[in-house]
């Protein structure tokens, strides 16, 4: 009977269910291409910011009060604009209405004035007298008849207590203040005397302490002094590039740490500064340079290496670095204002200005804009898009260099309790730790799931079939959360304590089943015959009984062969370090769930071997196995590799197991007896806390991105290798 309608004819019920089905297969197929769409489209429109290249908008301008300016800044909002002159006048204005909000005059001639480390609303201005006095600036919000209002505040946070640091009256050449955790360290430099000043207990509203106080003398003079990280030493750079690094954790025992020349013997210094968190110096010489150099220290003592150096067309002659990130800006001598930043080792962007390296400027605390006193009567804003500095090809897939390390490493590190962290996005990790599981877990689960399949597909007898084949599948609605709790908390813990009886069920399980196969091979056929399709069964009380061996003799073998201690064995002989939750738990664990997908699969696919052909081969002579070897298997072989890729991407992208598992710790080491971190488990775990559109949150998307192509790029494998299968031995 014919679907098709003929002239004068009805369609027939048959013809339009027909019809109705195409309609609803071919509508379920668009609808999950278009899913697949949605989702790539959507992970892609996440991380597309990522790879935007920054900018350096051009620059807008306000006219000021014609003051000689020492010291410019913006608040943390970017609302308000700071300029204090030479005269200890502070103006406030507003950065919108391009107005004056408020001005306060300090009675002071100011000579030097910056921020005090690390915070961005602490000031330490010094006087013609050469004393020190703090400042601190406040925005206050207000609102009134629904109109918000910016309010800045002046106060002085230790009783306007000057400080003074003039040694043998002489003018002080450079200083640097750090105050944090109620320590206040102020590090001056008078021609060739080094003065540090230590406060204890200095409490904002309160006079200071009496100070701890100590002078050293130098070899020459500097021209700039940083505090390092935590006030624990100090940097001092003189003119010719030589650096000495003074130890000041104890202000009785001043240690000199480290001194040598940074620079070629054919170069001069031209600017320097010091990186966020102070781990690590910014050079510029005259030769074009821009190094950065981060310190180290061993055994021997303190030293500098070169992390990385930039190569810019022109000479730096002014550095400024951001308030709360690694990045900085470099000035040339011509006025190029280029962006840099050192993790990703981008230049980001530049911008030919007018800017000169006397003018008073300042990056806000947000890193959205630079302000410069162009001249006395008039302040320059330069807005900066650059949202996601960190982040390059380089930084997310090669080794990087960073602060504190002894050479590149792969990392990754998205978060720490200290400010001065410096980000590691390395998703080489994580990409190694998801295949490491996947790879362990086929390793485990493929062996068992092929065989099983056969076995029960081809010697099986239908009866058990009957109960196996459901038994097996079933397997596969366990869930993953459980089989991870009992992977982490149980089964970890019985492997640790046991691992030499776990081992050995490697070598006395395939030995003792070969033995019983030898055996059962060499009964007489009227004792073995009534147990054909049986063997399973018959096996299961032997696997039993051998574990338990293992298990028994484990002890004498640890003694025997591993001294007592396996664990330490395998750390002393092969370097292979021993963690509790491991790829081995999780290669047994996840093989478990990954097992029903790859039997059920491939068992259907050599059940379903014609059984002409299976005939055909046994009529032509050849014994069950040769034609499970010679006609079963290749005929079924598209489906036996689709079940195993689709194990793979089983594995690939399991989140539980590996998060329940495994110490989760983004290690680039295939020993199996450590841990990893997949891609799927570190979203799960960092998603949920990371800050909406940040640097983090986008690299997150891009791991869901990077898992998602990989996934699509096995499938694909998977199914062009299928199809040349079938094609091969589809004619069977």
């Amino acid at each position: 009977m014919k679907d098709s309608i003929g002239v004068g004819k009805l369609p027939t019920r048959r013809y339009w269910v027909n019809k109705a089905t195409q309609w609803v297969v071919g509508a379920g197929g668009a609808a999950v291409i278009g899913a697949i769409t949605l989702i790539f489209a959507y992970l892609l429109w996440v991380v597309g910011p990522i790879f935007v290249p920054g900018k350096i908008e051009t620059a807008t301008t306000m006219a000021v009060v014609d003051r000689e300016p020492v010291l410019v800044d913006v608040s943390e909002n970017g609302e308000a604009l700071m300029r204090l002159s030479q005269s200890g006048i502070l103006e406030f204005y507003n950065a919108a209405a391009r107005t004056p909000v408020a001005a306060y005059n300090l009675g002071l001639q100011i000579r030097q004035a910056q921020r005090v480390y690390p915070e961005v609303d602490r000031y330490g201005i010094i006087d013609d007298r050469n004393r020190l006095t703090f400042v601190r600036t406040q925005y206050i919000v207000s609102f009134k008849d629904g109109q918000r209002a910016l309010t800045p505040k002046l106060s002085f946070p230790f009783k306007n207590l000057p400080i003074d640091l003039s040694v043998n009256g002489r003018d002080v050449d450079a200083y640097d203040a750090y105050y944090a955790d109620n320590e206040l360290v102020i590090a001056s430099a008078s021609d060739r005397t080094l003065t540090i000043h230590r406060y204890k207990n200095a409490e904002e509203g309160f006079r200071l302490p009496a100070p701890q106080t100590v002078n050293l003398n130098l070899n020459n003079t500097v021209t700039h002094v940083l505090l390092g990280p935590r006030s624990e030493w100090i940097y001092l750079i003189e003119a010719g590039g030589t650096v000495e690094v003074i130890g000041i954790q104890s202000l009785t025992r001043v240690q000199r740490l480290y001194r040598g020349r940074l620079l070629n013997d054919n170069e001069n210094l031209t600017a320097a500064g010091a990186i966020l968190g102070r781990y690590s110096l910014v050079l510029a010489d005259d030769a074009g340079h821009l190094r950065q150099w981060g310190i180290l220290k061993n055994e021997q003592g303190y030293r500098f290496e070169m992390l990385r150096q930039f190569e810019l067309d022109e000479v730096t002659v002014r550095l400024l670095f951001e308030p709360r990130r690694k990045g900085f800006a470099a000035l040339s001598d011509t006025g190029t204002l280029t962006l840099l930043y050192p993790t990703s080792n981008r230049v980001i962007a530049d911008l030919a200005t007018d800017l000169r390296p006397h003018m008073p400027m300042s990056i806000d605390p947000r890193s959205k804009s630079l302000i410069a006193a162009s001249n006395n009567a008039l302040l320059t804003t330069f807005a900066f898009d650059n949202e996601h500095p960190e982040l390059s090809i380089a930084s997310l897939w090669a080794e990087v260099w960073y602060e504190g390390y002894e050479e590149p490493i792969y990392s990754w590190q998205s978060s720490s309790a200290d400010n001065d962290f410096e980000p590691k996005f390395s998703l080489t990790p994580l990409a190694f730790g998801t295949l490491k599981a996947a790879f362990y877990a086929l390793l485990f689960a493929v062996p068992i799931a092929i065989m099983g399949a056969l076995y029960t597909a081809y010697f099986m007898s239908p009866a058990m079939r009957a109960l196996v084949k459901p038994g097996i599948e079933i397997m596969a609605a366990l869930p993953t959360v459980i089989l991870g709790f009992i992977g982490g908390l149980w089964l970890a813990p019985i492997v640790e304590d046991n691992l030499s009886s776990v081992l050995s069920i490697f070598v006395f399980l395939p030995i003792g089943l070969l033995l019983f196969a030898l055996l059962w091979s060499q009964l007489p056929d009227r004792v073995s015959k009534p147990f054909n399709g049986w063997y399973g069964l018959l096996v299961t009380p032997l696997i039993v009984g051998l574990v338990a061996l293992s298990f028994a003799y484990g002890p004498f073998l640890e003694t025997e062969f591993f001294g007592g201690d396996s664990r330490a064995w395998f750390l002393s002989e092969w370097g292979l370090s021993y963690d509790q939750r491991n790829a081995l738990i999780v290669g047994m664990v996840m093989g478990l769930a990954v097992i029903p997908t790859i039997f059920s699969i491939a068992e259907d696919a050599i059940y379903g071997v014609p059984d002409h052909l299976v005939h055909g081969s046994l009529a032509l002579g050849a014994t069950p196995w040769q034609t499970l070897v010679r006609v079963v298997l290749l005929t079924a072989s598209p489906g036996i590799f689709s079940a195993v890729m689709i194990g793979m991407g089983r594995a690939v992208g399991e989140t539980m197991i590996v998060l329940m598992a495994t110490g989760n710790t983004p290690l680039m080491d295939f020993n199996i007896f450590e841990g990893m971190r997949t891609f799927a488990a570190n979203i799960a775990v960092e998603l949920p806390e990371s800050e909406v559109n940040s640097s983090h949150y986008r690299i997150l998307f891009l791991a869901a991105l990077v898992l998602f192509i990989l996934t699509f790029v096995f499938n694909t494998f998977a199914e062009v290798v299928r199809q040349r299968l079938r094609a091969r031995y589809g004619s069977l």
